[in-house]
């Protein structure tokens, strides 16, 4: 018999603040983290904006050479701590799973140029050398620092997959936890992008707003005036583990998974298949795995980057799951707001979802003042509107044509 999942600790670090408090204060009050770069001299660049964690991310001590080498592994190590903590656990124990997504920047990329400038001789040097700072694979260095705090015994699995990276983290290891593979997990995702290259890299692909003038409002989903998306940067991790040993062990209980979906369309690398068959074909797959029909859905958390091409071709994906019900059902997204954090995008959205279901009401887009032709929804805007549905379906749709979608259920305490 397949196993209910709940969620008994979150974690969080985003630019608008690093816990599960702030983050539902700034976020229901339309508060932005979207402000100019600071990480670096962007004086160059056409794009200056990003959504920055301003929190000093440098501890515990004894990892803080690895934290320096790469600082969103401190987001990482923040948010799992943070999760653990509000479990009330102390360490993973019995049959556990660590889970963790991240983007394409598997490697520090500055590193790689620099090393590349050097020679390949230089990059073999370095990993022969004791104490010579070779290259990083950050997933991987964070996994193993937060399985070495939290659950030294627990299987370790990394997952990159673009802007669903996060999502597929918690997807699987739900499904693992469901059929029994393992008893209780942490999982999540932990991303910045926010250098040189990472911003180079987007604006060349035109996928970044250039628009300084407002600048806590560049980002804009589903607006007519919407020119690209704003990078951001954060974590969130999660512990998950089965609903009645949950209740067992007298937890809070904040929500419950209830389905996952995935598919890949494999339409180009930086845009959607304009069709939406795939982000259609991941939410019909969560919407099945969770043994719901569509019209079950409540509400919508969209992926809703602020691209021309994601956000039309995701409004219509969405139009089409809904069916008669898409002009009643509430959609909302939290990148106006916070930016688009890639690989922890969606673990920090799945954070908005489960406000939705503590304080009974869900955000308000945060930059939406005219729908564009083509993504026509029921948007939240201005204000956060009352909530008491029991399900809330979560997007993430990734370059490459990687897409992800869960379904998180309400649990009454």
């Amino acid at each position: 018999m397949k196993q209910r999942i709940a969620i008994t600790g979150i974690g969080c670090v985003t630019p608008v603040g690093v816990g599960i408090r702030p983050f539902f204060s700034a976020v229901a009050g339309g508060v932005s983290g979207i402000r100019e770069i600071t990480h670096f001299d962007c004086s160059g660049f056409d794009v200056k904006l990003a959504g920055e964690v301003r929190e000093d991310m440098t501890r515990p001590e004894k990892f803080q050479d690895a934290v320096a080498g790469d600082p969103k592994i401190g987001f990482a190590l923040e948010a799992a701590g943070q999760a653990m903590r509000d479990a009330g656990i102390s360490g993973l124990s019995g049959k556990s799973l660590i889970h963790l997504g991240t983007s394409l920047k598997y490697f520090d990329l500055n590193k790689i140029v620099q090393a590349g400038m050097s020679g390949f001789s230089q990059i073999v040097e370095n990993s022969m050398t004791p104490g010579a700072r070779g290259f990083q694979t950050p997933l991987d260095v964070a996994c193993e620092l937060i399985g070495d705090i939290h659950g030294p015994d627990s299987l370790k699995l990394t997952n990159v997959s673009a802007c669903a990276a996060s999502t597929q983290a918690i997807g699987h290891t739900f499904q693992r936890l469901r059929d029994g593979t393992f008893d209780m997990a942490l999982c999540g995702g932990f991303d910045s992008m926010i250098n040189p290259l990472g911003i180079g890299g987007f604006q060349l692909l035109g996928a970044l707003s250039a628009n300084t003038a407002e600048n806590a409002r560049a980002c804009r989903p589903f607006d007519a005036s919407r020119n690209g998306t704003v990078l951001g940067e954060g974590a969130a991790m999660f512990v998950l583990e089965p609903l009645e040993h949950a209740r067992t062990e007298n937890r809070h209980i904040y929500a419950e998974i209830l389905g996952f979906g995935s598919s890949l369309d494999a339409w180009k690398v930086s845009a959607p298949d304009p069709t939406g068959a795939g982000c259609l074909l991941a939410m019909k797959g969560a919407v099945r795995d969770a043994g719901l029909h569509p019209g079950q859905i409540d509400a919508v958390s969209a992926h809703g980057t602020g691209t021309y091409l994601n956000d039309e071709t995701e409004a219509a994906a969405i139009r089409d799951i809904l069916g008669e019900k898409w002009q009643t059902t509430p959609v909302f997204s939290t990148k106006s707001l916070i930016g688009h954090l890639i690989g922890a995008a969606g673990a920090v959205e799945l954070v908005a979802c489960i406000q939705g279901f503590m304080e009974n009401r869900l955000h308000p887009h945060g930059a939406l003042d005219n729908v564009a032709p083509g993504c026509e929804l029921d948007h939240v805007v201005v204000a956060p509107r009352g909530f008491h549905g029991q399900t809330i379906l979560k997007n993430s749709f990734g370059f490459g044509g990687q897409n992800a979608t869960l379904i998180l259920g309400r649990v009454e305490q």
